[in-house]
């Protein structure tokens, strides 16, 4: 598989915002750099790392500009969400007049991608308990602590997006022992084996990609909770019998106002339905849609530019 480089050259002042964009189109990890260090962006405004973990590529940046870096595989999708970034770009300059001043593209192998990628994923902790640990590093785990080792392939989920991030914190606190968790958009399946770890009684894992589902197996395997997750490639919740007492769904905002009713359906009554991959400009909109569907807000929670809804199907 080959995969598009994005290199946009942008003001310091409209950095996160035009990270925000690359997010928006599938993107799922940024690299930033500037002239003082190359570092990688976790998605919520901070710039983590530094110069010992790459290679100098341009120290011609200029000091009020940015370089930023991201991922797209180059698929029958490609040209939809270059068009849909051009247009995004160019409404930015309303605001911010130099959020363009250069434009790169270039196609590169996977091996490429896999080893460049790797130089920006670190072990995070999350929440109070949640560890997540590329496979490739060591670590030893405190008392109490559960570590999640993923391997992204090509599925782009490391944990580090500010909405997966969300998300576990509120798997953390309102996932009971013994329950049964959907996963919606399982990515590289991090969320799925999180749930498993914290004690799901099972875990059903879809996504519309086969390749992150194959990633999402391996890294089940990985976790040794296959025998708790399974995961298949799906449309939203299509295929899977019964109720859930947990929906997550990290998907984006138009999605979950057209899952809002199905997730409402597959829940127990007191179950939890957390959604994210919200942009906030639609999170007023995505919340009026899940009351409308049905639910009670519970918790609305703000990173940066995203937002994550925490809601409950009353219990009668």
């Amino acid at each position: 598989m080959k995969w598009q480089e994005i290199k946009l050259t942008t003001s310091k002042e409209a950095a996160e915002a035009a990270a925000n964009i690359f997010f928006e189109i599938g993107v799922q990890g940024v690299v930033i750099e500037d002239e003082d260090s190359f570092s990688s962006y976790n998605g919520s405004g901070t710039l983590c790392g530094g110069d010992d973990q790459l290679e100098p590529q341009n120290l011609l940046i200029p000091s009020d500009f940015v370089v930023i870096k991201g991922y797209l595989p180059v698929d029958e999708h490609l040209g939809k969400r270059m068009n849909v970034f051009y247009e995004k770009i160019k409404g930015l300059k309303t605001y911010f007049p130099d959020c363009y001043r250069d434009l790169e593209m270039e196609e590169i192998d996977e091996e490429d991608w896999s080893s460049s990628w790797k130089k920006f994923f670190k072990t995070q902790k999350i929440g109070k308990k949640i560890v997540i640990k590329p496979r490739w590093e060591d670590y030893e785990a405190e008392k109490g602590e559960i570590v999640v080792e993923v391997d992204p392939g090509t599925a782009f989920g490391t944990g580090t997006h500010p909405t997966t991030i969300a998300c576990l914190e509120m798997i953390e606190k309102y996932l009971r022992k013994g329950q049964i968790v959907f996963d919606v958009g399982c990515g590289s399946g991090i969320l799925s084996i999180a749930a498993a770890k914290l004690g799901a009684y099972f875990v059903y894992a879809r996504d519309v990609d086969p390749v992150a589902v194959k990633v999402a197996r391996k890294n089940f395997a990985y976790n040794k909770v296959q025998d708790l997750v399974e995961a298949k490639e799906g449309n939203y919740l299509d295929g899977i019998k019964g109720r859930a007492h947990m929906v997550v769904a990290n998907i984006i905002a138009d999605s979950i106002i057209e899952f809002s009713p199905q997730a409402y359906e597959k829940l127990l009554f007191g179950g939890i339905f957390i959604s994210s991959g919200i942009i906030n400009r639609k999170s007023e909109e995505v919340r009026r849609r899940i009351e409308q569907s049905g639910f009670e807000i519970m918790e609305v929670r703000i990173s940066g530019e995203w937002a994550t809804i925490a809601a409950r199907k009353p219990k009668d």
